[in-house]
């Protein structure tokens, strides 16, 4: 599946002016984690290691680490 992440600055709210967008093909979970990690920190929040989801049986799932 094809996933799209904005985000939309406003300089009045966040002190910054413009857009970021990110387009991937997320083929499973790890994808998808990764795509959030990614965002998260071309969005601003540069101290974002990863990013995991819980699973119904408990096991989490991950980004990939570079």
């Amino acid at each position: 599946m094809q996933v799209i992440i904005t985000a939309i600055n406003d300089i009045e709210d966040d002190g910054v002016d413009g857009e970021m967008s990110m387009t991937r093909n997320i083929e499973d979970l790890q994808g998808l984690s990764q795509l959030y990690a990614d965002a998260a920190r071309a969005m601003g929040f540069t101290y974002v290691e990863d990013v995991g989801f819980e699973k119904d049986d408990g096991e989490m799932t991950f980004g990939v680490s570079w």
